[in-house]
Parts: structure tokens; sequence; C-alpha cells
């Protein structure tokens, strides 16, 4: 039996805990797992008794030190970094030296023995900007127990307005202020929205939202399926997404979704799934909806909504069997789990699918 250790640091909550959990359970007692909470800014890495090591924690400058200290006391045995947070939006868009940000993002990856992608469209913004071997990257989706999600009913085609649903965090990142702007621009008989989070941009978008009679801005959602069941379609108008949970989550639930081409979102889109609109541009996203709302009164919605619901439905045994996959090689032999030809041709026929 190969023994892990995640390492997380305090902050790490929400949806890495979750992956942790999940993996948990998947692995089950074929892997020994252990989570051990660690404040790379402020303390050396303890000693570790484990055949691998994981690190979840967004890297920096600052956790460098950290890491490198990790790389000394662990010795020849394998190190993982899964990048949860960096992507080529998330550069684009908040990074003011880029130079410097790849410095340090190649800086960490060479202390590591493997990196873990979290999409296709992160590991490809990865290759281009030579942040590591291409032997080092093992692209895996990540999942959580979202087993109620599979079991709920899909919305069935009827006439009446499209309910289009939105949730996550109010903040820049998932640039709600666009959704609500798209809205604006479309008659309440055509659809409406519901959205949900919390966040530092509540005050706006509420503010935003009170002249629009076809949206409702609301707290954290308590129920995800409570919600899920509520609503026809999920909008994720996210400015960076390396991944993209809450298509995942919709997708499962057998909503349609409509998402901005960023990241790890159009790859979770099929012919008949969902739609793809450019990021920040409200008149490209309100026809997307209107397109929707055409679908759900003429079709083909149940072939929409089926779609969705299969295209997700074996995420989590894929993604599981890649990292029992991942996992035995490295605690054997220290092979790379997708060799360097293998991740070339994966990231091309994704990218010319």
């Amino acid at each position: 039996m190969i023994s892990v250790a995640h390492l997380v640091d305090d902050s790490a909550v929400g949806g890495v805990t979750r992956f942790l959990d999940a993996l948990t359970g998947e692995l089950g007692e074929k892997v020994r797992q252990s989570r051990i909470s660690v404040k790379p800014l402020a303390t050396l890495p303890p000693r570790i008794d484990a055949d691998v090591v994981i690190v979840h924690f967004t890297m920096s400058w600052s956790k460098l030190p950290f890491l490198l200290a990790l790389r000394a006391r662990f010795g020849t045995r394998p190190i993982v970094l899964v990048e949860h947070s960096y992507s080529a939006a998330f550069e684009r868009l908040a990074v003011p030296a880029p130079h410097r940000f790849r410095m340090m993002l190649r800086s960490s990856y060479r202390l590591v023995d493997r990196v873990v992608s979290v999409s296709y469209g992160q590991a490809r913004w990865m290759r281009a900007a030579h942040l590591l071997p291409a032997d080092k990257l093992s692209v895996i989706y990540p999942f959580t127990d979202c087993t109620e999600l599979a079991a709920l009913q899909q919305p069935a085609p009827k006439y009446g307005p499209l309910s289009l649903g939105a949730y996550g965090r109010y903040c820049a990142q998932k640039d709600f202020s666009t959704l609500l702007a798209a809205m604006s621009l479309i008659d309440p008989a055509i659809a409406t929205l519901t959205l949900r989070g919390f966040g530092p941009d509540t005050k706006a978008l509420t503010a935003q939202a009170e002249p629009l009679s076809n949206v409702n801005v609301g707290a954290k959602i308590d129920n995800l399926s409570d919600f899920l069941s509520t609503v026809d379609a999920i909008a994720v108008p996210s400015r960076f997404e390396p991944f993209g949970q809450v298509a995942y989550e919709a997708r499962l639930a057998g909503r349609p979704i409509i998402v901005t081409d960023v990241d790890g979102l159009p790859e979770q889109v099929d012919e008949l799934n969902g739609l793809v609109v450019p990021v920040g541009n409200a008149e490209v996203l309100a026809g997307a909806i209107r397109q929707m709302a055409v679908s759900r009164r003429l079709g083909p919605w149940s072939e929409m909504c089926q779609a969705a619901h299969m295209s997700a439905s074996t995420h989590t045994a894929i993604s599981a069997g890649h990292w029992k996959t991942l996992l035995g090689t490295l605690g054997t032999s220290n092979r790379p789990f997708i060799g360097a030809n293998d991740t070339s041709q994966l990231l091309h026929q994704h990218h010319t699918h």
C-alpha cells in the first residue's frame, strides 16, 4: 500500500478541501492518505512519513523556501504539486510582471517531480509558457462528491421564460456584473436570472440588479441540489477559471451551461450541452441566453440536458483512475504517468477537437 501526505495551508478551504474529501473516498483502502496543515510562510516543513507528498497550496515567491526545504527533507521520494490556482487568463488579468511570475512558477515546478494540471486549457498555457518539461506534466480534472446532483430530475421543455441560474463568489473573477448587464438586454418574458453567492461585490451587484425585474440576487447557497432543481441552465461568466467546478456541477445535474472562452471552461462544452461566449461581452452573452431560451421552448432541450449529464457522468471515475495510476507509478519506479510524447499528443488532440 502506498502512503500519501497532502499538504494544505491554513487558508486552503472550499474546493480544495472538498476535492481531498472526495479523493480520500475514491482511493479508499488502496492508498493510505493523510492531510497535513502547514504554514509555508512561517515555518519549515515537518518530517513526513509518506511515500509521496502532494502540495495543494498556491505557490508564491515567499513560499519557495518552504518548498526548497521540503525537497531537501523529503529526499528522493516524489513530490507532486497540483496547480489549482494559476492559468493563462489569470496571468493576463492579474499579473503585472509576467516574466517574474513565470520565473517563480518555473522555480517551483523545478523542485517537484510532477505537476498536475486541472484542465487541458491550463496545461496548454503551461507548455506554451515553457514552465516545465512535458514529461513532468499530468492533466487530471478535479472532482468532488456530487452524487446527489446526478440524481436530480432534468428540466423539461416548456414555454415561459428560461430560468437561468448562476452562483459563486461575488468578486471580479466571476464577472457577474457582465451577466447582469446581459440580463438588462433581455425581455423578462424570455429569461430570468437567479444569482446566489457572497463576497466583496455584494452591494454593487445588488444595486446593479435593483432595476431589473427579471433578476434576483441573493445570499450564499445552503443546498446546491435544491438550488439547481429550481433552474433550467447555468451561466459561468468568469474572467478566469483553471477548471470550472460550477460548470461541472451543472452538467452533472443535467443543466446546460453558458461559459466564457477562458482556461478550462470551453473544454466542458460539446456540440449539444452548452454554449461558449467571449469573456466580458454582455451583448453576445445576451444572445446566447436568448438562444438557450429558444432551445428550451422549441428543442432540442431534452437532448441538451441529457448531453450535459452524460458529459459529466464518468468524470469522477476517470479522474480517480488517473490518480490511482499516477500514484502507483510514482510509488514504485518514479516514472512519468504521462510521458513527453503522450502529453503533447493529448494536448494536440484536445486542441483539434
